[in-house]
């Protein structure tokens, strides 16, 4: 129960943390990414897809100039848009699109060339652009539907041109496990590029939580250090202020109490000489006085010592 709480708490967390990153953030990493996996395998199909003219070259013995120039312009215009995709601003996943379709295209078109023998062998190279596709581009997956429908809607309209093929023989090789391959193709790439999402928005989000912590740590940092300056500050005034009571008790001790030390005795040394009626009350008025004031002067050196005992 309590590991159950535990990982729904920090799916939570996590949750609140993706949903907090921005779409422009996101997109534009997501676009750095891809570009990786959508330049090399523009450069594979630049490449390697004129070299499959030497299956057309068995497959369609009579019609193989005619796709090797078909191949050669669709490697061609790969290769351009490839060269200016920095330059006009082309996201990475459209010029791959745009390779994908042409190259689909090109595929369709074959089916209405070959002959019945050749349909399996056709099929398979078909599935092999799809199967790179799934592996390689990242995109969302409307495009993969759109790409799909497409292809199967010319793949149809080719194979109808050619009176030599019957759409049980294009099926039955290989045309159900074409079909599949699309499928698949759409699956996973739709599975790639959501986890690939997934995969930027949570380290983005990482990246700004950390940020924030390092921001709080300066700031506690600075609370810390104006801290300290005040607990400085603070003690100094303390001392101060200690400093100061410790010289007034000196001065209450000694300075202060003295004289009125001296004034007791000098009142004890008149009260032995003979004095009228008057003076007596007077010198009487003056002791009480004088005591009283000695009393005082004892009780605040006493309150300051033990306010420093303290």
């Amino acid at each position: 129960m309590k590991l159950y709480s535990f990982n729904e708490s920090h799916r939570k967390v996590i949750g609140d943390l993706i949903s907090g990153v921005s779409l422009e953030s996101w997109k534009a990493e997501l676009d750095r990414a891809a570009s990786k996996y959508h330049v090399t395998v523009l450069w594979v199909a630049i490449i390697f897809d004129p070299l499959f003219a030497i299956s057309d070259y068995f497959n369609i013995p009579g019609n193989w100039q005619k796709m090797l120039v078909i191949r050669f312009t669709v490697s061609f215009i790969t290769l351009i848009l490839l060269s200016l995709r920095k330059k006009i601003k082309l996201p990475s996943y459209f010029v791959a699109a745009v390779a994908f379709f042409m190259i689909s295209l090109q595929n369709s078109y074959a089916y209405s060339l070959i002959g019945a023998e050749d349909i399996l062998g056709h099929n398979l190279n078909y599935m092999a652009l799809l199967i790179g596709a799934s592996m390689f581009v990242l995109w969302q997956w409307t495009f993969s539907v759109i790409m799909v429908v497409i292809s199967a809607l010319t793949t149809a309209v080719f194979l109808s041109l050619n009176p030599d093929i019957t759409t049980s023989e294009f099926l039955v090789k290989g045309g159900f496990l074409l079909g599949a391959s699309a499928v698949f193709m759409i699956v996973l790439i739709r599975t790639r590029y959501n986890l690939t999402v997934k995969e930027i928005k949570l380290r983005i989000a990482l990246q700004a939580s950390n940020e924030e912590i390092q921001a709080q740590a300066e700031e506690i940092r600075g609370i810390n250090e104006n801290l300290e300056n005040m607990v400085v500050e603070r003690t100094q005034e303390l001392e101060k202020k200690n400093k100061a009571l410790e010289e007034y008790a000196f001065i209450n001790a000694h300075k202060l109490r003295s004289p009125v030390a001296s004034i007791l005795g000098l009142i004890n040394l008149l009260n032995k000489t003979e004095l009228n009626p008057e003076g007596k009350n007077i010198m009487g008025h003056l002791h009480d006085s004088t005591t009283k004031l000695d009393s005082i002067v004892t009780s605040i050196t006493k309150a300051i010592e033990r306010g420093e005992k303290k």
